[in-house]
């Protein structure tokens, strides 16, 4: 039996290191971006089915800050003189891009990666963390400055349009939470949220906003630009948080969440009350979330552990249609279609219509 919702089904090889590669469209064409182990992009175009490997310029990858070069790291050559410290310009292609976001900047298409808490470690146990980089996704050349200021690795990564530049959005193990505007190379947030945490993050009324959550029993709502939290603490989630987004219902803000409970919760970010009881159906963990809106409705989609991806009408609090097989990767526009991009046990990447999943 044919499922009308698919619209494309992809069975190449991804070659990415993690379990997540962003799909996107560049210069019209829909294409999977993934990084392997060795730092190198792949870039497998969703309906050909053909890879290009683009590896990425790491002898850029070190920060500009000068304590990292001033701590340097013992020359271990084997006529080096252990008294003696070199520069340190090296960084652990492994360690570089625990996770990676893919958007354009400009008009030019972009790689954002993520890197673990050992991305920028030294001699000096203390120094370490995961810095956020931006890479010219056709050539593999870094764009900008290294951005620096985690203490541990990059636990979610994210970007958001807005009206003054593209936002890279990052959290990470020890609760920090990053902004910098990518367009204007600066950083415009610095928030203490949630321990181990994962992020979403939206445009609400034209507001970047970030939704935060982790190891703690609430969820918490950031104003990206004021740095200010926006409305109170929502509780009732059984930690972890893993899945996090916020979206505008008729006029009001409603923050989503789900994670090791398998339910999603809804709440009124104004009154800091739940929208109503959590929606069930997933039977393991909630870890990726998504937003669209299909036909004036505002669409959430969530995707579990448990194989599967749901679509949800958030103002009528109900499921729409039989579950998406496959774990939910992302939710984006290709072609003027949102779609809804999921993969399934083997490695293989399906894409949705979500205008006729949504029914």
């Amino acid at each position: 039996m044919i499922d009308d919702r698919l619209m494309t089904r992809y069975t190449g090889h991804t070659h990415a290191r993690q379990g997540t590669a962003p799909v996107a469209e560049v210069d019209g064409v829909p294409v999977t971006i993934g990084v392997d182990a060795d730092a190198t992009l792949w870039v497998c175009d969703l309906l050909g089915g053909a890879c290009e490997q683009r590896p990425l310029e790491l002898d850029a990858a070190g920060p500009e800050d000068e304590w990292y070069y001033e701590l340097g790291v013992w020359d271990e050559s084997e006529d080096g003189d252990p008294d003696i410290v070199r520069p340190r310009c090296r960084v652990d292609a492994y360690e570089i891009a625990s996770h990676v976001a893919v958007a354009h900047l400009g008009r030019r298409p972009v790689v954002i990666t993520g890197g673990g808490r050992f991305d920028l470690s030294g001699p000096d146990p203390e120094i370490m963390g995961g810095a956020v980089r931006v890479w010219d996704l056709h050539t593999g050349r870094k764009i900008g400055k290294t951005l620096t200021g985690h203490g541990l690795g990059v636990t979610s990564l994210t970007t958001v349009p807005t009206d003054l530049g593209l936002l890279a959005v990052s959290s990470s193990e020890e609760g920090e939470l990053r902004a910098w505007n990518l367009t204007r190379g600066e950083r415009v947030a610095a928030l203490e949220a949630s321990y181990n945490g994962d992020m979403g993050a939206a445009l609400i009324a034209g507001r970047p906003v970030a939704v935060t959550g982790g190891h703690d029993d609430f969820v918490q709502v950031w104003d990206l630009v004021s740095g200010e939290q926006v409305g109170p603490s929502l509780t009732g989630i059984t930690p972890v948080a893993r899945a996090l987004t916020a979206v505008e219902v008729d006029g009001r803000t409603v923050v989503a969440a789900g994670g090791d409970g398998n339910v999603l919760h809804l709440w009124d970010l104004d009154s800091g009350e739940p929208l109503r009881a959590p929606l069930t159906g997933h039977t393991d963990r909630i870890s990726s979330i998504g937003t669209a809106r299909i036909a004036g409705r505002a669409i959430v989609v969530t995707g579990s552990n448990d194989g599967t991806s749901r679509v949800w009408d958030v103002g009528r609090g109900e499921q729409l249609g039989d579950p998406l097989p496959g774990h939910l990767e992302t939710v984006t526009e290709l072609g003027g279609v949102t779609v809804a991009v999921t993969r399934v046990q083997g490695g293989g990447i399906r894409v949705w219509d979500l205008a006729r999943a949504a029914g």
